[in-house]
């Protein structure tokens, strides 16, 4: 009999224990106009998050702590009540646009997209339903927000004058290059023949002949079967004996054959710039109309976000803001409206750092969709 007693013991022990752990997995962690999130649900939304920056290979908010997690799970809510209010939609196309540029962007083909996401636990299907809600996100980020940032040109030309040291570029040098391999221990005897070719090949280049065809011809080192054509290189970035010939040379000139541990070496310098400041050319300006449209938008998108699309919506947090965070403590919707209409005064107590501030930046731009 207290062997039935003490197993029964047991067995509601265990019962208990389970049903907390299930307690505290289906913890209410907020409400989003009467509508519960559960600790469960934000951390699938953790996995799904890291599923997506695994597959893309960017970071994204996967490594946010708990609580900053919560608000972007409650930013995710919030735009897709907007999104679904307004009735904006993903088109097909639109979703397979979006597919290929992900493809292009990370060199995958049809078959090794489909293995990447089977890796992640995700089906085309639900891969395609997750692209259809982003696009929707994207579409009312552009009708709330977008349609009202501009970047003028005199906003770019300030930008360019005040940020000079941005669009400086240093010395660099592209070089066209011919390799013929020989080993330090080679005898005199091969030593002397792969000489002699170089040397013949220099002859002929000095006489005219085009280089890059001498090069797809004889050479046998990086760039052969393109001209020999390295691109472009700063100062630091070659072995020292090939950099200190190749920055000797004007554009145009030939280097005499010279020989280092690997082989023997000829370099032509197509192109040799010195060191100095870009001209606002019009790819300069769309870098800069880029960044500024993008630091713009974030702004809006932060001040949208803070001052208007939540609190259009009744929003409780229920889960302790973490050490450092950048969000915060959180707060419901009713607290907000009255702290936001009674500001904290200037001065030292109510201004946020500039450490702060920098990671609030960042935080929210992690959110923006297509950012």
């Amino acid at each position: 009999m207290r062997k039935i007693i003490c197993g029964s013991l047991v067995g509601f022990a265990l019962v208990g224990a389970v049903a907390g752990r299930a307690e505290v997995i289906n913890r209410v962690v907020a409400t989003v106009d009467g509508e519960p999130i559960t600790l469960h649900e934000l951390r699938a939304f953790r996995q799904q998050a890291r599923q997506l920056a695994t597959l893309l290979s960017q970071e994204g908010i996967a490594n946010m702590s708990e609580h900053d997690l919560l608000e972007a799970l409650i930013m995710h809510k919030l735009v897709g009540k907007e999104v679904e209010a307004q009735g904006l939609k993903a088109r097909e196309s639109d979703i397979d646009s979006y597919i290929e540029r992900i493809k292009a962007q990370n060199n995958l083909s049809d078959e090794q997209l489909q293995a990447a996401l089977a890796d992640q636990g995700l089906t085309m299907e639900s891969y395609r339903k997750q692209i259809a809600e982003e696009i929707g996100r994207a579409l009312l980020i552009n009708r709330e927000i977008g349609a009202r940032v501009n970047v003028t040109p005199q906003d770019i030309a300030r930008y360019y004058k005040e940020h000079a040291d941005e669009f400086t570029h240093p010395e660099q040098v592209r070089v066209r290059h011919i390799f013929l391999p020989l080993s330090p221990t080679a005898s005199a005897d091969e030593e002397k023949r792969v000489m002699a070719v170089i040397e013949d090949i220099h002859r002929r280049a000095l006489a005219g002949e085009d280089f890059a065809v001498l090069a797809d011809t004889y050479s046998q080192g990086p760039g052969a079967g393109q001209g020999g054509d390295l691109g472009y290189f700063k100062k630091g970035q070659m072995a020292p004996e090939i950099e200190n010939v190749a920055f000797s040379l004007r554009p145009g000139e030939v280097s005499r054959p010279f020989r280092t541990d690997a082989g023997v070496h000829l370099l032509k310098v197509e192109e040799h710039s010195a060191a100095g400041t870009k001209d606002l050319t019009p790819e300069v300006s769309e870098e800069i109309k880029r960044k500024l449209y993008n630091e713009a938008l974030r702004r809006r998108y932060e001040r949208w976000f803070a001052e208007d699309l939540r609190f259009r919506h009744h929003v409780e947090t229920f889960l302790p803001a973490s050490a450092g965070s950048p969000t915060g403590a959180m707060e419901s919707t009713a607290h907000a409206r009255t702290r936001r209409a009674n500001p904290e005064p200037q001065g030292t107590g109510g201004m946020a750092s500039t450490q702060e501030t920098k990671e609030k930046k960042r935080f929210f731009r992690r959110l923006l969709p297509f950012y």
